[in-house]
């Protein structure tokens, strides 16, 4: 696999993947929220945003993954307060992703280091790391691997990607279990890690020129 062609495709697909405008600015802003360890209402993040509700609103009902609790708050959309395989732990609290490459990709938006849980999708041995927003350390199985495919263009992010991203105590291993869900590439934690760091970069790329323009305007 051409791993440079591969990491500007997945990019640009992930990228794609909702085009509302500002969503780029809202997705980074609800992360760190959510990062908090409590329900983010749609009030509040207008708030930090300086965008009306009703706008908030629209573009998290667009993403059609989002969570919601009964009181019409947001507990999760990558990251999230309900269990997941993925454990992501952020200042002592215990917050989970949707897939593995959202632990690999979220200590860069919110600017915080974690501490990450998973476990093997093939034979359930336990994989552990730490990721902060520019390393990764202390990988067990040192050998780990995640799966990668590239998704579809639709809002449905999950189960176009996250349902297919999975941690692996090997690459031997996690090729043995692609080898049966076609489309999936495995790649090496540390390969992995470095497509979430050029998703990263490019997220908060856009969120700060669409601030540096809107700073200009006014």
């Amino acid at each position: 696999m051409n791993l440079a062609r591969y990491t500007a495709e997945l990019v640009e697909r992930l990228t794609m993947g909702n085009r509302s405008e500002g969503f780029a600015d809202l997705f980074v802003v609800l992360l760190r929220e959510l990062s908090k360890g409590a329900p983010v209402s749609p009030a509040g993040l207008a708030l930090a945003l300086d965008w009306p509700v009703r706008r908030v609103t629209a573009a998290l009902e667009q993403a059609v993954s989002t969570e919601w609790d009964d009181g019409g708050n947001v507990v999760g959309y990558g990251l999230t307060l309900r269990e997941t395989p993925h454990t992501f732990e952020v200042g002592g609290r215990r917050l989970y992703t949707w897939c593995a490459f959202d632990t690999l990709l979220f200590p860069a938006l919110i600017d915080r280091p974690a501490h990450v849980v998973s476990r093997c999708a093939a034979t359930g041995v336990p994989v552990s790391l730490r990721v902060t927003p520019s390393v990764i350390q202390d990988i067990a199985p040192a050998a780990a691997a995640v799966s990668l495919i590239l998704p579809q263009d639709t809002p449905d992010i999950r189960h176009a990607f996250c349902c297919h991203v999975h941690f692996f105590a090997s690459a031997a291993t996690g090729q043995q279990w692609a080898a049966t869900h076609p489309g999936i590439e495995v790649v090496s934690v540390h390969d992995a890690f470095a497509v979430g760091r050029e998703r990263a970069e490019r997220l908060l790329r856009a969120t700060c020129l669409r601030n540096a323009g809107s700073a200009d305007r006014a």
